[in-house]
């Protein structure tokens, strides 16, 4: 649960009609002369057999020269892109305009699952305005944590207004890097918002890190009376359920693993790829909850980025992990609490985690 109560949402646009811009050099022009006449017809054969090798001859030497010239100073037509995978990019952009077309290129394969709609695709990426012949325009950075999360929650196939990146993802494996063009019209009216000309494409580097599957391992009981009863789920990709006694909420943090995971462990300055649910003790009022939304989300873990309780809690959980935490007031929104989702500075919150992947 963020600190600003808000889930980290970035709207990235599609990319399809594959295209490529091929270049065509100008053909060579050769001038017009006057040849006298020879004297008489054995001497114009002559004449013809000779001219005609030296023209072959010429037309050769020609064209090589030509063509080694066009091949020396001819425009690079495509973009370089170097950098390692889950690294921060590098992109040299063509030496021509902005393609006519969005374009998708995979840069890097993947042997991870194959992506299909209705999956989460985790993403990280590096964006850019396209403005001209290698005339570009940083516009977001590379695992960029401002918002929350150094990574972005695509759902595939289920976007809204542009359908982000619906025909790039689709398909596509997890551990690729693409490389996704989209032009002004594509982006349509969000093309104004950005600050693109007609002319002007956006281009982003994604690296498609992760696609979690919810976790389907046998639940535990709490084993405390005096503890939240949490309700395994009939079907994996719903909420459990969550009851809530009627003494008095512990002082402490408290952390109850549910599932245990035998994933990697989740670090400090990582982000942790889940789903969650939040409760207030005093009502069991459900105030968030990432399954109602019916994706996971991510959230940078350790940083100050999320409350304290999710900070102390789960840093260290493996993945595949499904956790109970109860947060304190002083751990969670504190005494200012949080009028938005009705918490007051003196809530106890109750949090249900199924912690799937961390990046």
């Amino acid at each position: 649960m963020s600190e600003n109560d808000k889930t980290p949402s970035v709207k990235l646009p599609s990319a399809r009609d594959i295209s490529r811009t091929d270049f065509t050099p100008h053909g060579i022009n050769r001038g017009k002369g006057s040849l006298k006449r020879p004297a008489n017809k054995a001497d114009q054969r002559k004449k013809r057999l000779i001219n005609t090798g030296i023209t072959v001859i010429v037309v050769a030497v020609l064209g090589g020269v030509a063509g080694g010239a066009y091949a020396l100073t001819r425009p690079e037509k495509d973009f370089k892109v170097s950098g390692a995978f889950n690294a921060a990019p590098k992109v040299k952009f063509p030496e021509i305009a902005p393609f006519k077309k969005s374009t998708t290129k995979v840069v890097i394969p993947g042997s991870g699952d194959v992506l299909k709609k209705g999956d989460t695709a985790f993403l990280a990426f590096a964006s850019y305005k396209w403005t001209g012949a290698k005339k570009s325009e940083p516009q977001g950075t590379y695992k960029d944590s401002s918002q929350g999360s150094p990574i972005t929650g695509i759902k595939v196939g289920d976007s809204t207004g542009l359908k982000p990146l619906d025909n790039a993802l689709n398909t596509v494996k997890v551990g690729e890097r693409l490389l996704v063009t989209m032009t002004a019209k594509d982006l349509g009216e969000q093309a104004t918002n950005v600050g693109l000309k007609a002319t002007d494409s956006l281009v982003f580097v994604l690296d498609v890190l992760s696609s979690p599957k919810a976790l389907t391992g046998a639940q535990t009981d709490v084993g405390d009376a005096k503890l939240p009863k949490i309700t395994a789920p009939k079907t994996p990709d719903a909420a459990p359920g969550f009851e809530i006694p009627k003494g008095d909420a512990p002082k402490e943090l408290v952390v109850k693993t549910l599932i245990q995971g035998t994933g990697k462990p989740v670090a400090k300055g990582q982000a942790l790829i889940g789903n969650y649910e939040g409760h207030i003790w005093r009502d069991n009022k459900k105030f968030d909850s990432s399954w109602d939304r019916k994706a996971p989300t991510a959230f940078e873990i350790g940083t100050g980025k999320v409350v304290k309780g999710w900070d102390e809690a789960l840093v260290g959980v493996k993945a595949g992990s499904r956790v109970m935490i109860v947060i304190p007031p002083d751990l969670g929104y504190g005494k200012e609490g949080n009028s938005q989702a009705g918490i007051k500075g003196t809530d106890t919150l109750v949090f249900v985690v199924d912690v799937l992947d961390s990046i």
